[in-house]
């Protein structure tokens, strides 16, 4: 077998033992990934992407908090990737996390928690957008406050 070397049109090398053969089918078979404006990432499910998740917090009185607050990502290729988001959550404040996992494909759906902690841990989210993969996808917030009370609360949201 001969070590063989691809090159993709967006700059990415991948070694691989390959048979003598391999010659005919490898310049045709990755010449449609160089002509498309697909990504690596796109069609490989095991790639590393990086997920930017922004988190809206409500514009009213109180509606901010000092929670530790965390999200999970359920994607289109049945995995899902947990992580803690960082932020000050304030009333009316932007938050933005990135989160490098697998390849999840679309964002199916997500579930965001706070633990209810810190000084009035009721929470009011506007909204949620998530980009990866070359998508964008937007998602309402619940309709009640998560953790009033300061007890942990969870809600559970899809696109929009």
């Amino acid at each position: 077998m001969q070590l063989k070397t691809i090159r993709y049109s967006i700059n990415t090398s991948v070694a691989f033992a390959a048979p003598s053969f391999a010659d005919q089918v490898t310049s045709d078979t990755y010449s449609s990934l160089q002509d498309s404006n697909r990504s690596l990432e796109s069609v490989t499910p095991f790639a590393n992407v990086e997920y930017v998740v922004t988190v809206n917090t409500a514009n009213l009185k109180d509606a901010g908090t000092d929670s530790n607050i965390s999200i999970t990502l359920y994607g289109s290729n049945g995995d899902y990737a947990t992580a803690t988001l960082n932020g000050s959550f304030e009333q009316g404040d932007s938050d933005t996390t990135r989160i490098s996992t697998s390849n999840l494909g679309d964002i199916r759906k997500i579930t965001i928690r706070t633990d209810g902690s810190g000084y009035k841990p009721g929470w009011k989210i506007a909204n949620v957008k998530i980009s990866g993969n070359g998508k964008t996808f937007s998602f309402a917030g619940p309709n009640r406050w998560l953790g009033d009370g300061g007890s942990a609360d969870s809600e559970t949201l899809f696109p929009s």
